[in-house]
């Protein structure tokens, strides 16, 4: 019975699939895929309708559990997707009990408040991705702040008793760019998209992207004069991202700012709307700073934040948005010389 209803209404029944928007729809039918079968036999369809692997591959198997008829299940199954590691015991326990193990593709968000350590796990994660990694991958840190701190990273690799050679390895695997504004954000990955079509060797190592953060590069568009030309970028960097993960198979991990309903919005009129001030009703004590729209970007968001506990050194990472499985958990971390561990 399954199989004789059109396509629209299988997904509909489907937790993720129901998330696909008409335009994903239009594009199914431009590409001729209007029943179960052709979308199950359908090849690339992560390219053209914007979505990670795993997120295509989640979505063929809810099908599969409201569908009766026999299917090819060769084409549904593949082999287990290759994972990352954090290098922090705690928080890879935590990924793997909720269900979102640090993979090619993932798009995460890290808020919390200024000060409270985001840019220290930040700084920990690129390094511990190329202490594993170096060898065939490579970490792209984008910096909006002006304060990416070459030798706190080098302090790090030192506390880890690499020797010199080591550490000048992982060094040159980290690249920084500055990006003092959404406009030049948007151009250093709209340049690797440009890079990796062209086939350049010298950015197809770059397998994780760091952002730090993105309330640096937006806060100036919160005002009514300016939220139009922020409303703009955002997308614009939204479209960039998922092409990243989705074609190239980059992981990003962004940091931003959390705000609580008390904070004051900077703007000039009573447009309750404007998405680059408001916080989410459900939960206003963890805002994000750009609003309900980009909630719906991450596949992970993540609060960094200090605990009930006396101790300056331990933070409290806490899951807040899962889209592919648990949205609950946390863990402890805390922050030493060698990083947050």
């Amino acid at each position: 019975m399954a199989a004789k209803e059109d396509l629209k209404s299988l997904l509909a029944q489907t937790r993720t699939g129901k998330q696909l928007s008409e335009y994903h729809l239009k594009l199914l039918k431009k590409q001729k895929i209007n029943t179960l079968h052709e979308f199950l036999d359908a090849q690339n369809l992560h390219k053209f309708l914007a979505l990670s692997i795993d997120q295509v591959e989640q979505i063929k198997r809810e099908l599969l559990l409201v569908s009766v008829k026999s299917i090819k299940f060769s084409n549904l199954y593949q082999k287990q997707p290759f994972s990352y590691s954090t290098g922090i015991e705690e928080f890879d326990k935590l990924l793997e009990a909720i269900g979102q193990p640090f993979r090619p593709g993932r798009i995460w968000e890290l808020y919390g408040e200024s000060g409270v350590g985001k840019t220290q796990l930040l700084h920990t994660l690129a390094v511990n991705f190329v202490c594993k990694y170096r060898d065939c991958r490579q970490v792209l840190f984008l910096d909006t702040k002006r304060d990416f701190d070459s030798r706190r990273i080098h302090q790090m690799l030192q506390d880890r008793h690499l020797d010199t050679d080591a550490i000048k390895s992982c060094m040159r695997a980290i690249n920084v760019i500055i990006c003092a504004s959404a406009e030049s954000l948007i151009k250093a990955l709209n340049n690797m998209i440009e890079q990796l079509s062209s086939g350049d060797d010298s950015i197809a190592q770059i397998k994780l992207v760091l952002i730090d953060s993105l309330a640096a590069s937006f806060i100036f568009f919160r005002s009514a004069h300016e939220r139009n030309m922020g409303r703009r970028w955002l997308n614009q960097l939204a479209m960039l991202m998922r092409t990243l993960a989705a074609q190239h198979g980059i992981a990003f991990v962004i940091g931003n700012l959390s705000m609580t309903s008390e904070d004051g919005a900077v703007d000039d009129d009573d447009d309750n709307e404007d998405y680059l001030t408001q916080c989410s009703p459900e939960a206003p004590e963890d805002g994000n700073l750009l609003g309900d729209y980009w909630d719906s970007v991450c596949t992970l968001s993540m609060a960094f934040e200090l605990p009930d506990e006396s101790n300056n050194d331990l933070r409290l990472l806490r899951i807040l948005n899962n889209s592919f499985g648990i949205s609950e958990g946390s863990c402890l971390l805390r922050i030493t010389d060698a990083g947050v561990i």
